[in-house]
């Protein structure tokens, strides 16, 4: 059976204080040993005796005495209508966006690090606020979709982003035929890092952590326990604190991923951003909304079955989003999941309740 890192530090110590003896390493532990002692005896000793490293994205540290993967950022894009219901493989994301596209609807951007999907979609097309999304992530995170308007298709490839479609990573993409086309395109995250190859390099490193993350909550906050994102009159996002974890609803109800589980997150990020049509038409010839997500503006956060209040800033694409609350205190999220809601004004103008 493989041990795992810190297993085998363990059997080494013990080997270790079997040939120097209990005596001499208990002196060097505690500090009283001599430095002629110490600096002998130090360098035998096992380095590795820190906690393993938490997912950058979520804050949580595997089980199993398991370091977090070294391995860079894979998103995929999802789909949200009707049509595409049941969506599958979002339980398993750390981080996902969900941003407004042309007439209205929202799609979803969901960032996998530390776990992996099987299988997850529908996976549909492609916009230019998904580099915007994923530039702090890393020189060249992995960017999963399904096509995508010609010009807006060259803004992804000029972004330095490594991605992947039907086309050119056939292998990781399969259609259901259960399902009506276009919303029957399904991916695995192991076949597309799999078929990532020569797009990224070996040595592209985890992201750093997006968010800060803290099991308690330090700043004013007041309890909630329901939130309301209209992004447009044919798109709503609803939430509900429930048995610990944030529910999303869909007509009321909990809104049933293909496996049977509700969708859920530990933290809830609410960001208004400005909206504006760009020169591109979308699938449907609507014009494409064009998110600006750098500067600074309203934003709440959900947590533990409460609301904070807070500010968003971001100097510029290549920076992460930092949440502040009215005071300048900066907001820490519950170690876990992420959903963050780009709530629009200006193209479109969202209305954000809560109980």
């Amino acid at each position: 059976m493989a041990l795992s890192s810190r297993r085998k530090a363990a059997v080494v110590a013990g080997a270790i204080i079997f040939a120097l003896g209990v005596g001499t390493v208990a002196l060097v532990l505690s500090g009283a040993a001599p430095d002629s002692v110490a600096g002998a005896v130090d360098p035998l000793l096992p380095g590795d005796q820190t906690p393993p490293e938490p997912c950058p994205l979520t804050g949580v540290v595997l089980g199993g005495d398991r370091d977090a993967p070294e391995r860079p950022v894979l998103a995929v894009k999802v789909e949200n209508t009707d049509a595409a219901q049941p969506l599958v493989g979002l339980g398993a994301a750390d981080i996902v966006y969900e941003e407004v596209v042309e007439g209205g609807i929202t799609r979803f951007v969901a960032l996998f690090q530390c776990d992996d999907a099987e299988r997850v979609g529908p996976v549909r097309s492609v916009r230019t606020t998904d580099p915007k999304i994923l530039a702090p992530f890393g020189d060249h995170p992995l960017l999963a979709f399904s096509g995508g308007a010609p010009a807006v298709e060259r803004v992804v490839r000029e972004s330095g982003l490594a991605w992947m479609d039907e086309t050119t990573a056939s292998t990781a993409f399969s259609r259901d035929e259960t399902r009506a086309a276009p919303h029957n395109l399904f991916a695995s995250t192991k076949a597309l890092r799999g078929a990532s190859g020569a797009r990224v390099a070996r040595d592209e490193p985890s992201p750093e952590a997006a968010f800060s993350y803290d099991a308690s909550i330090s700043v004013r906050s007041r309890r909630t326990r329901t939130a309301s994102i209209i992004f447009s009159s044919v798109a709503t996002a609803e939430w509900r604190w429930s048995e610990g974890r944030w529910v999303r609803l869909l007509d009321g109800q909990p809104m049933l991923l293909e496996d049977g589980r509700p969708m859920e997150t530990d933290n809830v990020v609410i960001q208004i951003v400005h909206t504006s049509p760009s020169d591109l038409n979308g699938e449907a010839e609507f014009p494409s909304p064009e998110l600006r997500l750098t500067g600074k503006g309203k934003a709440w956060v959900l947590r533990d079955g409460r609301l904070i209040v807070g500010r968003w800033v971001r100097p510029d694409e290549g920076s992460f989003t930092t949440f502040r609350t009215r005071k300048g205190e900066e907001i820490a999220l519950r170690p876990g999941s992420t959903f963050v809601e780009l709530a629009p004004v200006g193209m479109f103008e969202s209305q954000v309740s809560f109980d």
